[in-house]
């Protein structure tokens, strides 16, 4: 698709129009008929990426995909801080945006529609696995019937595109909802898996079952993905590679207790990002570094990127507005926006040195004394007069991470001078001294500490916690609100704690009785 038939005029008719947003059976025949064209199948793939933006179900601005994939992954952490009040709690009774809280370990995790992130990754993740299921059913259809060759080759590659968004989600989902592979993942249940696009209601399927379809998803969308340099805001190869490495690695076990197997195909697929012909993949270093966040289109470093830039003029990137200002430029000095950076990631920083403080954060214009970062304040977009949205990407994978789950790999697998030479790579690139001598568990802590400064804001370090069991200590509670109701799970340890999970929404069980409620 060099032509990049996915149009963002398609995708927005598409993805407004609802035609296969809906998971409820009643449309199965509407949809069979709309998909029996290969347009139609544009439309519909277009559609899917148009849902990272789209509310989920038009309830509430925040109820979008990237947004609570976000805050779900980084509000749980103990990289940010909430300096002051969300904006839509100055407004409690009167705005339905209050589920803005900020207890990420408790209105995060709640069950109700009006107060929980939970719901949105929910209902996105069902609507996009439900919808890229039955364009990869019609897309196997339409390709047997068909004789033109570009078609065919077309289909393979929307074939490619759809498996990658629905292991995507799958893989996200199994996260929010579902214990941490290590812990009896043949057991434990991670969410449906309407793979056959039945629309019915199905009972959620096991971690395991939900690992082992995001692993055959990549597999899939690597196949059928060409090897060319491709568009990073949506599916290629390089990002089915680079999301195998850190499937693998999620599966690798504990530190104490890693799968050989598991870590192995981590390391192998890590190298499969970097060894395309066609393709470049670079861990950006000196001054290009600092372009990292801005537009990830022709990046080399980013593999894929939810990217507002995709979409008409004036639609901003709502994560930037947790880390800073939007909106009239001249109210930017009182604009509220209630993430920090905290005291716990500042002190893990060399703030002298490394090119990543440097280059990413910057002092905040509200809060004196604290810093904010700057990984989403790229693409300013002047909709009018002095009136600003940013339109910056919201990163999913990029090669950094992928340098650092092959270190991991590595480490679990006791082969310490390849973990240390990946290890030392990034550490270089960020302006840092090399390491040497380290090996075992301690060798294991210094990757781990340097996924957080690498990788923070990204919302990927609350997961590196719960993946490797380690217990994640806030020092820091919030500075804004009185009676902060989560101060109680400032501590989390991942092997004792059921908290590390989100709960099934509540609608949902009421719709499907098939579905088991998570146990706190």
């Amino acid at each position: 698709m060099k032509k990049r038939y996915l149009l963002i005029g398609a995708l927005f008719l598409f993805a407004c129009n609802g035609r296969l947003d809906e998971m409820r059976p009643h449309n199965m025949a509407e949809a069979e008929s709309y998909l029996s064209s290969f347009n139609n199948i544009v439309n519909a793939t277009s559609g899917l990426y148009g849902q990272f933006l789209m509310q989920a179900g038009g309830y509430s601005e925040s109820h979008h995909y990237h947004g609570s994939y976000h805050v779900l992954g980084e509000f749980r952490g103990n990289n940010v801080i909430f300096a002051e009040a969300f904006p839509a709690q100055i407004s409690f009774m009167t705005s339905p945006d209050y589920l803005r809280a900020p207890d990420a370990h408790f209105f995060l995790n709640s069950d109700q529609k009006s107060q929980s992130y939970a719901w949105a990754m929910w209902a996105k993740s069902q609507q996009l696995i439900l919808g890229a299921s039955r364009n990869i059913i019609a897309i196997d259809k339409l390709f047997e019937e068909t004789v033109n060759p570009d078609e065919k080759r077309d289909l393979i590659r929307l074939k490619g595109e759809n498996a990658f968004l629905r292991g995507l989600m799958i893989f996200n989902a199994t996260n929010v909802f579902g214990r941490p592979f290590w812990d009896n993942p043949d057991a434990n249940l991670g969410i449906p898996l309407d793979v056959e696009a039945t629309a019915d209601m199905l009972p959620r399927n096991t971690v395991r079952e939900c690992f082992e379809q995001a692993v055959a998803d990549f597999r899939l969308a690597a196949s059928c993905l060409p090897d060319e340099r491709s568009d990073r805001t949506f599916a290629n190869k390089v990002a089915s590679f680079g999301m195998l490495s850190r499937v693998y690695l999620y599966m690798g076990g504990l530190p104490e207790s890693p799968d050989e197997e598991y870590n192995r195909l981590a390391a192998a697929y890590a190298d499969s990002t970097f060894s395309l012909v066609n393709d470049v993949v670079e861990v950006l270093r000196g001054e290009e570094l600092k372009d990292l966040y801005d537009n990830p289109k022709t990046n080399k470093e980013i593999l894929f990127a939810f990217f507002t830039g995709n979409f008409p003029s004036g639609v901003g990137n709502a994560v930037h507005g947790y880390y800073s200002w939007s909106g009239y430029e001249s109210e930017a000095s009182t604009s509220v926006y209630c993430c920090e950076i905290s005291r716990d990631y500042e002190k893990i920083m060399d703030k002298e040195n490394d090119l990543r403080w440097q280059y990413f954060t910057e002092p905040s214009v509200r809060h004196a004394g604290r810093f904010s970062t700057t990984k989403y304040n790229g693409g300013a977009d002047r909709v009018f007069d002095d009136y600003y949205s940013f339109i910056c990407p919201s990163v999913f994978i990029r090669a950094g991470e992928v340098v650092l789950n092959r270190a991991e790999a590595y480490a679990k697998l006791g082969e310490d001078a390849k973990a240390l030479r990946d290890l030392n790579e990034i550490r270089d690139r960020a302006g840092l001294e090399e390491l040497s001598g380290l090996s075992g568990n301690d060798l294991f802590e210094e990757i781990f500490m340097e996924r957080r400064r690498e990788l923070a804001f990204e919302a990927l370090t609350y997961y590196d916690y719960v993946r490797n069991g380690v217990t994640m200590k806030r020092e820091e509670v919030s500075v804004s609100y009185s009676n902060y109701t989560g101060a109680q799970y400032n501590e989390i340890d991942p092997k004792t704690s059921r908290r590390t999970v989100c709960l099934i929404p509540a609608e949902e069980l009421l719709l499907n009785d098939k579905l088991v409620q998570n146990d706190y």
